[in-house]
Formats: structure tokens, C-alpha cells, sequence
């Protein structure tokens, strides 16, 4: 990024350099001085309208010649202004004098508050944002002592009225500052929000069906300035100062926002964003925000079962019952037929310890590699090693780009399944970055997009092949000495330019035009996303191929916040690649030996399987057609509820949630992070690593003893390459600590804790002086032609799905996603039906009926189904979404469809 002009500004007699443009009421900062506001936030368009920031400014007077007006004794003359101006409106410019610290000032900031109090209740015993209100302390420091406005003539409200599901609006306490309005419209893109009425009579309203439609209406509770906007989950819960604030990382998806669990009695009271602008700056999504409640859901598991043979019910045990039993039946299984019928699947949503402990234990306990954790994404696509080559480089963030910069998404659905990452790539585009997304139907980023590429669906590698093909035709590659270049520019100057055009459904100029943008970008960062991959299919293998020769041929492998995002299913799934889940990497991506089963071998009867271990994973819901193999198993589940799979088991082990351990997660960009206990275990529930180690004492092995998760991450940052010195101190990092915003900095920022806990990134290994890695091109095959009246069935992420966790957060029903099926309209019209209509689609032997969307944007021939909405045979028809499948649909025998059906014809796209 160009560096920024500095300029001299001087504050109350102190002269300061500030960036050229910068806002007064930020550049007073630098100097301590606190100018106070409510309607100003950094992350927002300045307005200048609760007129609180009201200070005295003056410039050098000049002559009439233009040289520069002196005072007797050669001092320059400041010429004031004769009236206050906004300091959150008025930006730096050389030699800006800013008075605060005179009468004036004092008076206009008395005044502003005097006039804000005459319409709100004085209610601070009662209010939800009692003791951590920027209102409260800033009468407190600049506010009058008596108010001249009778009380009976303050203007009432009706109070509290639901603004949505889960903010409540308490309008009488309202300043009218439009932070809310504004994050809305600029940070969400989500313009759900006005003002209505004029005068005293003004008041917020929600203009969306259903009420406050947004991902992210959490987050106004944290920027409005007073109590005006209400956590449905916080209202008339414990105060501020009665609460424990823990340093957490959110468990619910791949970006790893900076959380702060607040408990009391044991308890989550509510979950606030933890400023972090390396990953989240300081917003959150509902379903983070929200979706705690699964931690202390009436059905978690506190002792571990045991499934009696003869009745086929579950008994308590002890742990040291239940584990001498796996020990012993994992024996039986390993002296009768080896170690190659034994099978692990590690859910992606443990920490790295656990996972790390997971794969020691599968191969050097048991003695095998047939362990996988990648339910819901696509196996053998080389994605995993690929983001070790050219992954985004170590000290990078989505937050670094703007101007000059190109972001490629391929395949992906960034609100429903990385909301904050779709915050933050839509705040890179309204700072000049070209957001370039590639779909096949409509996703909410094309709002945002600086073109969008429509394909036929299963032609996004001829795509990927197509700009690779351009960059080569321009001359300027450069693959340095990287194994398998020549291979490569060969096969690749060998396909027709005018094929892959015709296989995509693009002009050739429409991709001439994006090879261009990425030659000439300065930063080039590319999200492939498991659609892109589903639907490749068996191409997916050449898109990974041609994503990681574009990075390198245009010279941004390596290069500073540039390189390839898999937008992954879980929020540590990188994690689980790392310490090595995977039936042909070991942990650090250290190849094996002799690679074991896929997740998919095992599942679908390809590989013996004779015992599994399943931990923090349901494939028998995820994966519906693993159901007969896991029943002739022995079956050893640990989780934390009985989860269809672990209904099937024959020993059960009860887990603690992330809220009761410490660990670490690595979010999708390869950073990884810490995160702390914040509730006592439930029940004789143990942290995933622990019931490991315990497991493998079982089987004597010679294993150091683990206290503790550091000492787990004090061994992997001496086992694991890529991990090396990542202790938990280190990921601590300098100024040990995290605070509230004391001394009224929360009154810029809202309510977000301040945080030093950034995480560490590690390197890829296009970073290295003298890259390793090697370049692959795999065949590319044509798009899988469908015939007749066969449609290609995808299946898309919901964020508020029927997952495991998140069910168990009822204060999200209202908003879960329900099922639909989503055809083009010329589609529909084929078949005969109607936006609406209950139509059924048939795939693998499994019919299921929903009302049916029309997205005009979607490509011919491509039916849309949500994943994991509903009953297993949704998630039957697609594998969990791993892939993608050929249906039939018909319009189905008329059925009256209840208003909860036709509510789920959602708006968003």
C-alpha cells in the first residue's frame, strides 16, 4: 500500500503529524485528547450529527501576497473560526489548529448534552447499557449538573418493542446518532434500517419482511452509544460489572473472530466481539453472537455410556469402565485383522491439540492411517496442499486491501458461510479493490462485485485454466525454478483458448478482461470455496492445479497479503489439516508412507472397517448412506450430545465444549489462535485431548504426561514444522492483556473489547528463499453433460442451518433455514411450475419435497438445495455436500403449503 502524506496539525499547543485527510477527532487522539462523540465511528461515514464533537478551529492567516501573517514578535497568526465546527467531519490539513480545552468548547459540549437528556429517561439503574455507556460518562465528565427541562414534558414511547428476534428497540433512549442505520448500510449492506417521523416524534424503524433481516443486527447493540438497542439474549441479565470477560475465539466458523465469553454463575451471559483487525476488526455474525447455547443445552453428555448388548441401551459408566472396553475391543479387532480395519474420523470443530493427539494416536497407537475429517468438503482435490504452497502469506489481512488489488472468489456463498469474511471483502471493495465472483447462481458478494462471471456449473476449472492460459499468452509468467513448469506451460499452451471460453459460457473478452486485472493487481488473493470444488468434480483436481500456477505466474505466491483461501466447512478444519487428519499427510504435511482409507473409502464399504473412532463428528447424518457400514462396527463416539452417530455407538465418551478448556484454533487464513476456559467442565465431561491420553495409557503407550492443552502445544510446536515456537506465551504476543476500552475509548469503537491477542500466521511455502514445492497439471476432462430431464443438483450453506450446535440455540428458530428447492425460471417452466409450488427432487434413490425459489441468475439446467435443514435424507441426496449429484424434479400433487414453508422464499439471494 503507498504511504500516506503526513501533515502538521496542532492540538491544544501540541503539534502532532497525522496522515494527510484523517479525521480531527481522530487525530486528537495521538496527543491523549479525547474529543467527545456519539453519531462518529471509525468504521463509518462521518455525518456530524449529534454535533457533540463541536471544537474551535483555526488555520496560519496569510497576506494578501500569500505569505504567511506574523504577530509581533514573528509568531504565526491563527486565524479562528467564529463558529464550532464538527471534529468528526473535519479532516487534517497542514497546519489545522484544534482548540478543545477553553470555555467555549465547554459550553457546547454542556449544552449538547443538556439538550440530549431532555427526551431520554433518566432509567440507568434499569438499563441494559448501565455502566458501560458512553452517554453516562460523558455527562459524567462534561454534562451539567441540572437539567432546566421539565420532566413531565418529556416525549414517551412505547418500550421495549421488538425490532427483530434479537434486538429490541427502546426508542425513548435514542439520540438519533444513525449508527445503527449506517453499520447496516455500509459495514452489512443490509439498508434495513431507517429513520421515520420528524422532530421529537422521530424513531428508528425496520423496513425488511421479517423484521430486521440481517446476519449482523447483533452488532448495533454494540455500536449504539446508549441503551437504545437491546440484546434479545442480555435483556435483564446480570450488569457489566457482575460479569467475567474470557478471551475466546468463535467456534462456529472458519474466520476465528476474537470473542469475549461474559459469564456469571457459571454461565455464558452473552458473547461480544473481541477487536482484532486482523480477522474480524470488531463485528460479529448472529449465529457467533448467538449461538453459545448448545454449551449448557439440557442434553449435553456428563458420563460416559455404555451400550448394553442385549437391550441395546445406553448404561452410565465409569471412565475407566468405558475405556478399558474400547482398549480391549480396539485389541480383539488389531490381533484378528490388523490395524488397516481400524478407522478415525476427527470433527474439524476440535482444537488443535485434540486433533494433533487424534492422528498421534490413530497411527502410532493403532498403527494406522485411515483417518480423515473432511466431512462435507471434497476429498482428493489437492486443496490442502496447495494452501500450504500459496496460501495467503504469514502478516496478511483481508483488511491490507483496497486500491490495486484483485480478490478472485471461485465457488463460494461468503454470507452463509463466512459472514464476517464477506464483511470484510465487501469493506475491500468499497476501498477500490476488484472483487471478481465466479458463480453459478446468485450470492449476496455480487452486490458488492466489480464483475461477476455467471458459468456453467461444473466448468469452474476450465475456468481457472482459461485465465492461467491468458497470463501465459501475455509473456510476463514466471515460474522461477519450480518443478513442473515446463509440464505444465505445455499442457496448458495446448488447450484451445476458445474451448475453455465455450465450456464456461464466458466471452473471450469478459476473460481477457479479468487476466488483465490480475496481471496489473499489486495484491491478488484468491477464495475457492467447496461449491467450486463440488461442482468441478472430477476436474477439481486441475482447478486446485490452475488457482496455484496463477498465484505463482503472476508473481504474487508469497508476496504480502496475496495468496489462496480455502473457505473450509469448520472453524478449525485448516487446523485439522495442519496437525495432520488426513490419510496421506501426516501432521506439518509431512507425506505418508503408505496412505490410508478417505473418509469417503471408509464410509461408502470401498475399505474393511472392523472399529471407528468418531470424535466430535455425525456421519451418519452428514453422510447418510455410512449408516450399514457403521453398524457392523465397533463404534466408539466422542461428542457432546448423542448425535445420530453416537445413538449407533457402542461406548459413548462425554466431551467439554470450547467454553470449558483452553486450546488453540487456526482460522481460515492459517492464523492461529488462542482461546481460554470461561466455564467449569459439566457433569465428568474431558477436553477431547484429554480423553486421548487416557485412551492410549489404556494401550501403554509412551506417551509424556499431559497436565495440561499447553503442554499438547508445547510438544506440537516441537513436533509440528510449520507450528514451530508457537507456544502459548507467543500467541499471547507483546503487552500480555486484554481490557475493556477504559478512560471513554469505547465511545468511538462501541462496546468491542480491545485485544492483544492477534494470533500468529504461519508461513507458506512459496515464503521460503527457495520455494520446495512443485507445480501438477492433471488432465482436464469437458463438463459432465447431463441428458434429458436430469438437472446437476448443488447443495448450498445456510448460515442458521440444523447443525449439531447451533439447533440447540432456540433464540435462532425463528431464522433457521428451511428447506427449498431453487430453480431457473425457464427450468421451472419445463416442469410446469410456479414460484411456490411444492415440487419433489429425486437423486440416489431419495425423493424429497420443498417449496420451490426462482433465481433468474441461475444457470440452465442447475437445481439448488439447502444442506442440513433438515432430515438426513437432504443431506442424503448430496453426501453432506461434498459433492454434487444429477436429480430428476417434478412439480409435486398439490399440498396446502403452511405459512412456515412459504416464509422460507427467503429475499436473500
Amino acid at each position: 500500500m503507498a504511504e500516506q502524506e503526513l501533515v502538521t496539525v496542532n492540538v491544544d499547543g501540541q503539534a502532532i503529524q497525522v496522515p494527510k485527510g484523517v479525521m480531527l477527532v481522530e487525530a486528537a487522539k495521538v496527543v491523549d485528547v479525547d474529543i467527545p462523540v456519539f453519531c462518529y465511528h471509525p468504521k463509518m461515514t462521518p455525518v456530524g450529527m449529534c454535533r457533540m464533537c463541536l471544537v474551535e478551529i483555526g488555520a496560519p492567516g496569510k497576506n494578501k501576497d500569500g505569505t504567511p501573517e506574523l504577530d509581533e514578535q514573528g509568531n504565526a497568526v491563527i486565524r479562528w473560526q467564529p463558529k464550532l465546527t464538527t471534529a468528526c467531519t473535519t479532516p487534517a490539513a497542514e497546519g489545522t489548529h484544534i482548540r478543545t480545552a477553553n470555555t467555549r468548547v465547554a459550553d457546547a459540549w454542556r449544552g449538547t448534552l443538556e439538550f440530549l437528556l431532555t427526551s431520554h429517561p433518566l432509567d440507568c439503574p434499569v438499563c441494559q447499557k448501565g455502566g458501560e455507556c458512553p452517554l453516562q460518562d460523558l455527562t459524567f465528565a462534561y454534562g451539567p449538573d441540572l437539567s432546566r427541562f421539565y420532566k413531565r414534558n418529556k416525549y414517551h414511547f412505547e418500550k421495549p418493542i421488538p425490532l427483530g428476534d434479537l434486538v429490541w428497540l427502546d426508542q425513548e433512549r435514542c439520540v438519533y446518532c444513525s449508527r445503527c442505520i449506517r453499520f447496516q448500510e455500509e459495514i452489512a449492506g443490509d439498508p434495513v434500517l431507517k429513520f421515520a417521523d420528524r422532530n421529537r416524534g422521530q424513531e428508528i424503524v425496520t423496513y425488511s419482511d421479517p423484521p430486521f433481516d440481517s446476519y449482523y443486527s447483533g452488532n448495533v447493540t454494540d455500536v449504539c452509544p446508549v441503551g437504545a438497542l437491546l440484546s434479545a439474549d442480555y435483556h435483564h441479565k446480570p450488569r457489566p460489572w457482575e460479569l467475567t470477560n474470557v478471551p475466546s475465539v468463535c467456534n462456529l466458523c472458519p474466520v476465528g473472530c476474537n470473542t469475549v465469553l461474559g459469564t456469571r454463575s457459571d454461565e455464558i451471559q452473552r458473547i461480544m466481539p473481541r477487536q482484532n483487525e486482523w480477522v474480524n476488526e470488531m463485528w460479529l455474525c448472529d449465529k457467533g453472537r448467538f449461538g453459545h447455547h448448545h454449551i449448557r443445552a439440557e442434553d449435553r453428555l456428563t458420563t460416559p455410556l455404555i451400550k448394553d448388548m442385549a437391550s441395546g441401551e445406553f448404561r452410565p459408566a465409569t471412565w475407566n469402565e468405558a475405556l478399558t472396553l474400547v482398549a480391549n475391543r480396539f485389541a480383539e479387532v488389531l490381533a484378528t485383522e490388523g490395524p488397516g480395519v481400524v478407522g478415525g474420523i476427527a470433527g474439524d470443530r476440535t482444537g488443535n491439540e485434540d486433533l494433533y493427539l487424534f492422528a498421534r494416536f490413530m497411527r502410532e497407537v493403532i498403527g494406522t492411517s485411515n483417518i480423515d475429517h473432511r466431512l462435507r468438503w471434497p476429498t482428493n482435490t489437492g486443496i490442502e496442499e496447495a494452501v500450504y504452497n500459496v496460501g495467503l502469506t504469514s502478516n496478511s489481512s483481508l483488511g491490507n486491501l483496497g486500491k490495486n488489488s484483485v480478490i478472485l472468489t471461485i465457488g463460494a456463498d461468503l454470507e452463509e458461510e463466512q459472514p464476517v469474511a464477506y464483511l470484510r471483502v465487501r469493506g475491500a471493495a468499497r476501498l477500490g479493490a476488484q472483487l471478481v465472483v465466479v458463480q453459478s447462481r446468485s450470492t449476496k458478494e455480487m452486490m458488492d462485485a466489480t464483475q461477476t462471471l455467471l458459468v456453467k456449473p461444473g466448468s469452474e476449472a476450465h475456468l481457472a485454466a482459461a485465465l492461467l492460459r491468458g497470463v501465459l499468452a501475455g509473456g510476463s509468467a514466471d515460474f522461477g525454478k519450480l518443478g513442473g513448469a515446463e509440464e505444465l506451460t505445455s499442457a496448458v499452451n495446448g488447450l484451445d483458448s476458445a474451448d475453455l471460453a465455450t465450456e464456461t459460457g464466458l466471452e473471450q473478452a469478459t476473460l481477457d478482461g479479468i487476466v488483465s486485472a490480475i496481471t496489473g493487481a499489486e495484491q491478488l488473493v484468491i477464495m475457492v470455496g467447496r461449491e467450486g470444488l463440488a461442482n468441478a468434480g472430477a476436474n477439481a483436481p486441475v482447478l486446485v492445479d490452475a488457482l496455484v500456477a496463477l498465484l505463482v505466474a503472476t508473481g504474487k505466491a508469497g508476496q504480502p497479503d496475496s495468496g489462496l483461501v480455502a473457505l473450509w466447512p469448520h472453524n478449525n478444519s485448516q487446523g485439522a489439516v495442519d496437525m495432520g487428519v488426513l490419510p496421506h499427510l501426516a501432521a506439518g504435511y509431512e507425506p505418508v508412507a503408505s496412505p490410508g482409507a478417505t473418509m469417503d473409502e471408509m464410509l461408502n464399504g470401498a475399505a474393511p472397517l472392523r472399529a471407528a473412532y468418531v470424535m466430535a463428528s455425525d456421519p451418519v447424518r452428514d453422510y447418510p448412506s455410512s449408516r450399514p457400514i457403521l453398524q457392523q462396527t465397533f463404534l466408539v463416539v466422542q461428542d457432546l450430545f448423542l448425535t445420530e452417530t453416537a445413538l449407533m455407538a457402542d461406548v459413548v465418551l462425554p466431551a467439554s465444549a470450547y467454553a470449558e478448556r483452553e486450546g488453540t484454533f487456526t482460522n481460515m487464513e492459517r492464523r492461529v489462535q488462542r482461546f481460554q476456559a470461561g466455564l467449569e467442565p459439566i457433569g465428568q465431561s474431558l477436553p477431547d485431548w484429554k480423553i486421548i491420553s487416557l485412551l492410549a495409557e489404556q494401550f501403554n503407550a509412551e506417551w509424556p504426561e499431559y497436565f495440561v492443552a499447553a503442554d499438547v502445544a508445547q510438544e506440537i510446536a516441537k513436533k509440528v514444522k510449520i507450528y514451530k515456537g508457537l507456544t502459548y506465551d507467543k500467541l499471547r504476543g507483546e503487552g500480555v492483556g486484554w481490557t475493556t476500552t477504559a478512560g471513554g475509548h469505547h465511545i468511538y469503537n462501541g462496546t468491542s473489547l480491545l485485544n492483544t491477542w492477534s494470533g500468529v500466521q504461519w508461513e507458506a511455502g512459496a515464503e521460503a528463499k527457495k520455494p520446495k514445492f512443485d507445480l501438477r497439471w492433471h488432465e482436464l476432462g469437458p463438463v459432465r453433460p447431463l441428458g434429458g430431464a436430469q438437472f446437476r443438483l448443488v447443495g448450498q450453506r445456510k448460515l442458521n442451518d440444523n447443525g449439531t450446535l447451533i439447533r440447540r440455540s432456540h433464540i435462532l428458530d425463528p431464522r433457521r433455514a428451511r428447506p427449498f428447492v431453487k430453480m431457473n425460471p425457464l427450468d421451472a417452466g419445463a416442469i410446469g411450475a410456479n414460484a411456490g409450488d411444492m415440487v419433489t427432487v429425486t437423486a440416489k434413490g431419495t425423493d424429497v419435497t420443498a417449496p420451490l425459489l426462482l433465481d433468474a441468475r441461475l444457470q440452465p439446467g442447475m437445481v439448488v438445495i439447502p444442506l442440513n435443514v433438515d432430515g438426513a435424507e437432504w443431506n442424503a441426496l448430496l453426501d453432506g455436500g461434498s459433492t454434487t449429484s444429477t436429480a430428476t424434479v417434478a412439480k409435486a400433487p398439490l399440498v396446502a403449503a403452511d405459512s412456515i414453508a412459504q416464509r422460507i422464499i427467503e429475499t436473500r439471494p
